[in-house]
């Protein structure tokens, strides 16, 4: 994993001793967050410790076990709050995240990646926010994914999930009284044979925590009939506490819960690796995470990636297309800041392939940010503002949402 990280870090030259070094400080704090893990499960299984935490409830189960007290509703009770309740509130958050990022898919900013990325970009363009452009450029993956959630959040605060935590509730309520029906007509000798029947039956769709269920299975004389009476209306009474708990909790708490985060599987579908271009940093239009080159149709000013002319100071308003054709030279932390001809570019981004064209220009989009913001991207990278063409000056607002609308093939 460490060395697939490496080999997607392009713009950053790995030297031998860089990689050991930091692979012995990756390892090093996995090894501490190990150790973390070895102790708190010693601490969690520890005898003593679950004894003293359950005591009460050993106690008074010992009391009705020596009274000869019927202990049926008491331990459907606990069976139910203690080993169902959190199994069905787990089943259900499993299934809420793949059914946020398919209704997600369903919106036209998701439906595709060219969709997506004409959508971010013109959200950009509509926000006018020279933070925001900085934001996207230099923080992308960051960026993006605070995007995806936003929308989540916005479309979510209108349509709530509980149509979908409803249905995932019901399954599972299904699903349990279907295995206690099964184990009350297979007819079986004791209650722990019971309930491992129960819990055998639902099998992986519903996770019961083991610990949860040996602290059950102590002194239980339970009769058989009587607890899957008491168990069956306690998981209905279970069914409606859950479902009013669906109703009030908010979709910003509820992500917080979910094994797996929307933003992130919608990041990784729409826009793959995740890769910006060494020069301007536009990003890959590769799909997916498995390709063997990194490519880009709309290449920017490479002055929005903080290139600027060594002579000036200035930032470059070229594209990394014409500069690849040219005589001149670049150099960066992939270098160790030597210069190196644009023409040799890919014995450095071995992984990226840039059109050569001289003919090529700047979409009318990235000419408007940079012209609109020069003054503030130079103030950002310690650069002198770029020698604006005049007629880049000159493009409107309009001009360059119709320049993102025909870029992206959009009617």
């Amino acid at each position: 994993m460490i060395d697939n990280k490496l080999q997607n870090s392009q713009n950053v030259k790995i030297e031998t001793e860089f990689e050991v070094s930091l692979k012995q400080h990756i390892c090093g704090d996995a090894a501490r967050q190990f150790q973390k893990m070895h102790e708190d499960f010693i601490h969690l299984n520890d005898p003593y410790r679950c004894l003293n935490q359950n005591k009460d409830k050993y106690c008074a189960d010992f009391k009705d076990v020596f009274h000869g007290q019927d202990q049926c509703q008491k331990k459907a009770d606990e069976f139910t709050k203690r080993c169902l309740k959190p199994a069905v509130k787990d089943f259900v958050n499993r299934s809420l995240g793949p059914d946020i990022i398919g209704e997600m898919q369903t919106r036209f900013e998701f439906s595709t990646r060219i969709s997506f990325q004409y959508s971010l970009l013109l959200d950009l363009l509509s926000k006018n926010d020279f933070k925001e452009y900085l934001s996207y450029i230099n923080s992308y993956e960051d960026y993006v994914k605070k995007w995806i959630l936003n929308k989540i959040l916005e479309h979510f605060s209108k349509k709530t999930t509980f149509k979908c935590e409803d249905k995932h509730l019901k399954s599972s309520i299904n699903s349990i009284n279907d295995a206690i029906n099964k184990a009350k007509i297979t007819k079986t000798g004791n209650l722990k044979t019971f309930v491992e029947h129960i819990c055998q039956e639902l099998g992986d769709k519903l996770v019961i925590s083991q610990d949860a269920l040996g602290a059950f299975m102590i002194l239980n004389n339970a009769d058989l009939e009587q607890f899957a009476k008491w168990l069956t209306k306690c998981v209905k009474d279970m069914e409606q506490t859950v479902r009013e708990r669906f109703k009030e909790t908010n979709i910003q708490m509820k992500l917080t819960t979910l094994p797996v985060k929307p933003q992130n599987e919608l990041f990784t579908k729409l826009i793959g690796c995740g890769q910006q271009c060494p020069f301007c940093k536009s990003s890959c239009d590769a799909g997916g995470q498995q390709h063997k080159e990194h490519f880009t149709s709309l290449h920017r000013p490479e002055g929005l990636g903080r290139f600027r002319w060594r002579s000036t100071g200035k930032l470059v308003v070229d594209i990394c297309s014409s500069s690849v054709c040219s005589d001149n030279r670049f150099r960066c932390s992939a270098t160790n800041h030597e210069w190196h001809p644009y023409k040799d570019y890919r014995t450095i981004f071995k992984d990226w392939r840039i059109t050569s064209d001289k003919s090529l220009e700047a979409s009318d989009y990235w000419k408007y940010v940079l012209a609109k913001f020069n003054k503030e991207f130079a103030k950002e990278y310690n650069a002198q503002p770029a020698d604006i063409p005049y007629t880049w000056k000159s493009i409107t607002h309009k001009q360059a949402r119709e320049s993102l609308k025909n870029a992206f093939s959009m009617k």
